[in-house]
């Protein structure tokens, strides 16, 4: 990732890379789905993703805008972004061109631009809209 990354391409193709696609033997994203944004689900998501990664420290939250401020409001003892990297254990990188409906985690590395250099280690979650 860098400052040309696309985010909103990016979280197209990653949305399409499903480990559970079927008939396929790449190596794909883990994707769930969740109901609402909250800090369980992004707690989820982090132990769906780190089993299948080499250096799970290294995996960064991509969250949109909106959905930061969101996480922020129903935590009510958070009061920034760097509280929630605290909460989290992870950094988050918060981009304004990230769709809403779209959490993403991933090592840096893993992407080039919106290139999938390394899907097994990128987890997307799925959010419902509850904004």
């Amino acid at each position: 990732m860098d400052t040309s990354t696309d985010f909103e391409e990016l979280a197209s193709r990653v949305r399409t890379q499903s480990e559970d696609a079927a008939g396929s033997d790449t190596d794909r994203v883990t994707i769930r789905s969740f109901q609402e944004l909250d800090p369980d689900a992004l707690s989820e998501l982090l132990e769906a993703a780190e089993p299948g990664v080499d250096e799970p420290g290294s995996l960064v939250f991509v969250l949109s805008r909106a959905n930061a401020e969101l996480l922020l409001e129903r935590e009510y003892d958070l009061e920034d972004v760097e509280e929630l990297e605290d909460e989290l254990g992870r950094e988050v990188q918060v981009e304004d061109e990230m769709p809403d409906d779209t959490i993403l985690l991933l090592d840096p590395d893993a992407v080039d631009g919106v290139e999938l250099l390394e899907p097994e280690s990128i987890a997307c979650g799925i959010v419902g809209t509850d904004h």
